[in-house]
């Protein structure tokens, strides 16, 4: 019996079953799913939809055609309205979706198809289901079949949205106890995807007496995200070779006087010889403020203009173990500024190249600025103003989102105080004692 294939397009992930249901019946296979934009204006404000790839038997495919309008109507009422709440409806919605990934993840596990096994049929099995037979596309189809990591991703995708849904849905089968502390991640700044995934991660590796603890759930939550977590512990020290270290970020963040602090406390405590360099010659009064750090410290410090300075700079340092390298603020949409750096960091081939952030910026702010900063192929992460906030869910939502590690937070003006070494643990009670501080 062969199979043939359609494409369908929908505006919402939602509509899918439904739709690939109404015209072709429960046989219906889905192939591949891909986001793609409809045709605008001129190629403009054309709207986001996703094209869908089903395979149906050609013997189902002429069935549903027999079928009347009237019977089509009629099974899909009896199909999908059959539920007189809306949620049940939701929770039918989740689970033909959990059905789709399923199918699609097996056929992810199974070989590439090669030119000889083109024409033979293959076959899917699905935990707890019986065997469908898959025909793969012709030749001239796999070249437009949609890339492993594509296909990877929207699952993943697919996987984020059914976790968000099943925790906002209600019933949910999730225990009532714990979406108060759903809603409060969501509240602290923290996405709402990672929010999901993590109360399902707590909820996998306990029983629901447990989950209905408070303390124990809180607890759990705490160890879970101390997991995800990474930091430095500290920038290492190798006598004898000079280790450059660059902080860079956005403007208005801290960055200087982040590195005074940090500078100062190897100086003074540690007794390294430390040295510093500063390429911010766009901000007045910039050179003036980092000199007199250096004064107070006792450390040396030269202004890079370009690549000439930058060569000059690393010879003259060639004797300290720490170099400390300011940079300017500016915006990550500021590409022109941004390349300059990166032609400076090519010369210089820093040990550690730091993003700096302010922790009370809002998760999408801190996103663009990971992304206009990428070039630059930070190593690390420091966050400054945590006196500023009591919000530190979208800090924690970027840690782990780009799974750089953390290595200092500061908290104030005082030089050399008011920095901390990163910790998981400390990171995880500043999300907690800002829940209880606003309550």
């Amino acid at each position: 019996m062969e199979n043939k294939f359609f494409k369908i397009r929908c505006k919402y992930l939602s509509e899918v079953a439904n739709k690939i249901h109404e015209l072709f019946g429960p046989q219906a296979i889905v192939i591949s799913t891909q986001e793609v934009r409809e045709k605008g204006i001129r190629g403009w404000l054309g709207q986001k939809t996703y094209e869908v790839t089903v395979s149906v038997p050609e013997q189902t495919l002429s069935e549903e055609r027999k079928k009347s309008i009237a019977e089509k109507k009629y099974l899909e009422h009896s199909t999908y309205t059959t539920s007189s709440t809306e949620d049940e409806t939701k929770k039918k919605k989740i689970e033909e979706f959990e059905r789709i990934i399923r199918e699609t993840q097996q056929r992810l596990k199974q070989k590439p198809i090669t030119g000889s096994e083109i024409t033979a049929p293959q076959k899917a099995k699905v935990s707890g289901e019986t065997e469908t037979p898959v025909v793969p596309f012709p030749k001239e189809k796999l070249r437009e079949a949609t890339p492993r990591e594509d296909i990877v991703k929207a699952l993943r995708e697919i996987r984020e949205l059914l976790q968000v849904m099943s925790v906002e849905t209600t019933p949910s089968g999730i225990p009532q106890e714990i979406i108060p502390f759903y809603k409060d991640l969501v509240q602290q700044g923290m996405s709402k995807r990672l929010s999901a995934d993590l109360i399902h991660s707590v909820l996998q590796n306990m029983s629901m007496e447990h989950a209905r603890d408070p303390k124990i759930f809180i607890e759990r939550l705490a160890l879970e995200l101390r997991k995800r977590i990474t930091t430095t512990k500290g920038i290492p020290v190798c006598s004898g070779v000079p280790r450059w270290v660059v902080f860079c970020g956005p403007t208005g963040v801290g960055k200087t006087t982040s590195l005074a602090k940090i500078s100062a406390h190897y100086a003074i405590h540690e007794k390294v010889r430390v040295a510093m360099a500063s390429t911010d010659t766009y901000r007045v009064g910039a050179t003036e403020q980092l000199k007199i750090y250096a004064q107070i410290i006792g450390v040396p410090l030269k202004i890079i203009d370009d690549k000439k300075t930058a060569w000059e700079t690393m010879h003259e340092y060639s004797q300290y173990d720490l170099v400390f390298l300011d940079t300017a603020g500016n915006s990550p949409f500021n590409t022109r500024q941004v390349k300059e750096l990166h032609e400076i960091l090519q010369i210089i081939k820093p040990y550690e190249t730091i993003l700096v952030l302010g922790a009370h910026t809002p998760l999408e702010d801190l996103r663009y600025s990971v992304a206009g900063f990428s070039s630059l192929k930070p190593t690390s992460l420091v966050f400054t103003k945590l006196d500023e906030t009591r919000r530190f869910g979208s800090m924690i939502s970027l840690i782990l989102e780009t799974g750089l590690p953390v290595g200092y937070l500061t908290h104030g003006q005082n030089v050399p105080d008011d920095f901390t070494l990163a910790t998981p643990g400390g990171i995880v009670e500043l999300l907690i004692e800002g829940k209880r501080n606003r309550g």
